[in-house]
């Protein structure tokens, strides 16, 4: 019945295109080259303990495609499972038997279009990667199943999953990290994001991801060699060196008006000096008789 209501609140959610997601935040992802065709393996990665935990969580083996259903690497304990053709991750609880058919298996993400849900890693900085999520079967708890790839933006052309931990009860998380997981205004130049020369982050100022180039090298994949004179600063620092320079002038101006008030103000200061002594001098003067002022 959860699975009905998730299905059912996908379609009213409008589907989504699992392969080419648009941020709007001026980052757009595609994620097609990630999925697994006919004859290619699907993804595995052994994993389960959490580091830095008291306890010791069991390891178990996931089978997963990206934004598909799993076309290879099927193990024989899940064949019999129903539905197990639309499943795009399955967890395999291995009982070490020597027959491999008695191990657990168990479908833990269904691919639809109206059950699959792409986002970003982080919804303040688009460059940081994509995260899809998937939902499967129930739990023994009656909770569904649900699995999580998250794809960080990483100058790795190899996708390769490094961590599968579960995170919240019957909630399996995958790391991935991934040049598919770093928008396409991050280009690849020459086998590496960015051309080697920079990295991908988010420019605020201009509201869209792109390659922020090492000293030296400019361009789209900062694949170009030389200053760009045109592109040295943003707008932001642009105006705050304005408004530095406009704070600078003022300073400058205010202290050479203190210095000619101060310089008159002494040059006034003399002036009644001489003034009043040549005053106190008439004053205490007196004629002695003789016809002379003393």
């Amino acid at each position: 019945i959860q699975l009905l209501i998730l299905f059912l609140c996908g379609i009213i959610a409008n589907a989504i295109d699992c392969e080419h997601y648009d941020s709007n935040m001026g980052a757009k992802f595609d994620l097609s080259e990630l999925t697994r065709l006919a004859g290619q393996p699907s993804y595995v990665v052994e994993d389960g303990d959490i580091p830095c935990t008291k306890q010791i969580e069991q390891n178990y083996t996931y089978i997963f495609n990206v934004c598909g259903s799993l076309i290879s690497n099927i193990p024989a304990a899940c064949t019999s499972l129903h539905s197990v053709s639309a499943a795009n991750a399955i967890q395999v609880d291995k009982r070490a038997t020597i027959d491999p058919s008695d191990d657990w298996c168990y479908i833990v993400g269904y691919y639809s279009d109206a059950l699959t849900r792409v986002g970003l890693l982080d919804y303040e900085d688009p460059s940081k990667g994509l995260t899809i999520t998937s939902y499967g079967d129930q739990c023994h708890d009656n909770t569904v199943r649900q699995f999580t790839i998250d794809l960080p933006c990483a100058d790795k052309l190899n996708p390769i999953p490094t961590h599968a931990y579960e995170v919240a009860h019957c909630h399996y998380a995958i790391t991935m990290p991934s040049v598919y997981g770093c928008p396409l205004e991050c280009p690849v130049a020459d086998r590496k994001l960015c051309g080697g020369n920079g990295h991908c982050a988010y420019d605020y100022d201009k509201g869209a991801a792109r390659c922020y180039c090492n000293r030296g090298f400019h361009g789209t994949s900062c694949s170009d060699q030389g200053s760009d004179d045109g592109s040295s600063y943003s707008p932001a620092l642009t105006g705050l060196i304005i408004t530095l320079f406009i704070i600078i002038m003022a300073l400058v101006a205010s202290i050479v008006y203190m210095y000619k008030q101060v310089s008159a103000y002494k040059d006034d200061m003399a002036h009644y000096q001489v003034l009043k002594g040549g005053d106190d001098d008439e004053t205490f003067g007196y004629n002695n008789g003789n016809g002379v002022t003393v």
